[in-house]
């Protein structure tokens, strides 16, 4: 084939003509590809996709004939196909390639996804327009190592320019023989089949056995500290407040406007009203803290109660009981083991057990801890006797039969009038956020204050700006993310005999017989589950061969040129 003329102009139209080659070829690819799957997904014969494909690229090649037999065998084509190859490659390096559906989805939005996956974006390298590329490479490098001839002196080109044969074989081998899948296992099991999935789609739809297993001896997942904000949230106008507070899941929300961190008494503007508001107080722990006069002797029993410190299996809280119906008793056959009571007076049974010494049968079949309050008495009551102590304020009393849960009374009061409840906090430790804030308004005679608490199923700590579409919101989205999943595995060999055991994480795989597992999915809802990526990839020694020979080719056409300059030099 005749050499094009090499003028600046012919090189110019000579590169913008091999780049439209190129990169029509890449948009055939991607249409080519699409074709073939979704006839494969919409259960056409096999045959039908295969023929569509092969219409495509023969459309292709018939109306480009003429650039591409005049192009062909230039290095500018080369040089342009090699620039398109890396870029392919460096976007199959920053994009997630292989991953589950869901993790995708989660990572690029639902259009973005859409948009990748139909480019086969997510999985590069086993893209057809990829794989096209590199035929044509190999074609066009074919073609000029024949042009330039086979002598010794020829070695170094002939290496470097047909090397990418080499890396292609190895992808190729990959694309017939290696496969992507997954193993499903919970802690303590073990497995030598792996699901593979159809290509970069993450549908399974076959299965492979392994000369190995594996087994999961552990799994752990770690969420993120929550990062606290306070949300400003417009609402829908046709939306009361209160069917607001009745909303489920937090992603029903209404649209957030702003978000901002917590800064102690910092002014706050709410663009769009004259609404201000400024945190005042914030617990990370809340609590009531309640305080009592300590004289009440004179004060009649109104409204009596108490308020007790229980401690059990599932940890502590505070409790406050009224002598008023359902709001004296609680009862719970597993965690408290008993019935727990409070009574200003003694009831008539309770009276009638102590001075009979017989305690009859216990309410619903469970032991009683009887607290009375004007007498102050603690009685015990269960059909193994009875037992009475004095109720004494900071005691603990631990409940029948379970020595490490029981009650501690901390205020006991005649009338819940002269009763005072202080927020407070119990820590640093954010268990229960709750912030306070002060919101105004121009107009307004006074401030309105508001406690803010995050609340993920129902919206009860959002506060409705009166007078306005605005609500404030105490949230964190952080701690909604995964910091890191992360499983202990050991591989089992035919023997029976633990051959391998690591720690695999997301981007830290363990490698064993030319395969890689890798963590690639969890439950947050079962704590046991994981689920272990597979890749058997047995044309990456070939791959890196190619890129060896690619090297020394290189090294070889370099060297060969500087002994020419240096032979050129000291020739008289």
């Amino acid at each position: 084939m005749a050499e094009p003329n090499k003028s600046p102009s012919s090189l110019r139209e000579g590169f913008i003509s091999t780049w439209i080659l190129l990169s029509v070829m890449v948009l055939t690819g991607v249409v080519a590809q699409y074709l073939h799957s979704w006839l494969s997904q919409h259960d056409f014969p096999g045959w039908t996709g295969m023929l569509s494909a092969f219409i495509v690229w023969g459309a292709y090649v018939v109306l480009f004939y003429k650039p591409l037999y005049r192009y062909f065998d230039t290095p500018y084509f080369a040089i342009l196909n090699l620039l398109f190859i890396a870029l392919g490659t460096a976007i199959g390096t920053f994009i997630s390639q292989n991953a589950p559906a869901d993790i995708f989805l989660r990572q690029y939005g639902p259009i973005g996804s859409k948009i990748l996956g139909a480019l086969s974006l997510n999985d590069v390298f086993h893209s057809w327009w990829y794989v096209g590329l590199f035929f044509m490479l190999i074609g066009s490098l074919v073609k000029m190592s024949i042009n330039k001839g086979f002598t010794r002196a020829t070695i170094g080109f002939h290496l470097a320019h047909l090397s990418p044969i080499l890396i292609f074989a190895g992808f190729w081998v990959d694309y017939f023989y290696g496969f992507r899948g997954i193993i499903q296992l919970e802690t303590g099991e073990s497995t030598d089949v792996v699901k593979v999935y159809q290509g970069s789609s993450g549908r399974i739809v076959d299965s492979t056995r392994l000369d190995f297993a594996i087994q999961l001896d552990a799994f752990e997942f770690e969420k993120y500290e929550p990062d606290y904000r306070i949300q400003i949230w417009r609402n829908n106008p046709d939306r009361s407040p209160q069917e607001l507070h009745n909303m489920g899941p937090s992603n029903e929300v209404p649209e957030i406007v702003a978000s901002v961190p917590l800064v102690m008494n910092k002014i706050r503007h709410i663009y769009g009203a004259d609404l201000y508001f400024r945190m005042v107080d914030f617990y990370p722990n809340f609590k009531f803290a309640y305080t009592y006069p300590e004289v009440t002797d004179t004060i009649a029993p109104v409204d009596p109660g108490i308020i007790v410190e229980m401690k059990t299996a599932l940890g502590e809280t505070t409790l406050q009981f009224r002598d008023r119906p359902e709001e004296n008793i609680v009862s719970d056959s597993i965690h408290l083991g008993a019935s727990l009571e409070f009574y200003w007076n003694m009831p008539e049974d309770v009276r009638r057990a102590l001075q009979e010494g017989v305690t009859g049968k216990p309410r619903g079949g469970l032991p009683r801890l009887i607290l009375v309050g004007a007498t102050q008495q603690v009685v015990y009551l269960s059909d193994d006797g009875i037992r009475e102590e004095k109720l004494e304020i900071g005691r603990f009393y631990p409940f029948p039969n379970k020595d490490d849960s029981g009650i501690t009374p901390s205020i006991l009061y005649p009338d819940a009038a002269y009763l005072k409840a202080n927020p407070a906090s119990k820590g640093e430790e954010l268990l229960n956020p709750v912030a306070k804030v002060e919101i105004w308004k121009k107009g307004w005679d006074a401030w309105r204050e508001a406690y803010l608490y995050p609340n993920a199923r129902k919206r009860g700590g959002v506060h409705s700006i009166p007078e306005s579409n605005y609500l404030l919101a105490l949230e964190s989205i952080k701690d909604q993310e995964t910091k890191y999943w992360k499983s202990t595995l050991t591989v089992i060999g035919a023997d029976g005999q633990s051959a391998k055991s690591q720690i695999i994480k997301v981007n830290a795989p363990m490698l064993y017989k030319g395969y890689r597992f890798y963590q690639t999915d969890y439950d947050p809802n079962n704590p046991n589950y994981s689920g272990i990526g597979v890749s058997h990839e047995p044309g990456l020694l070939v791959i890196y061969i190619g890129f060896l020979v690619l090297v020394a080719g290189t090294f070889l056409l370099f060297y060969r040129r500087f002994r020419n300059k240096e032979s050129e030099v000291t020739t008289p």
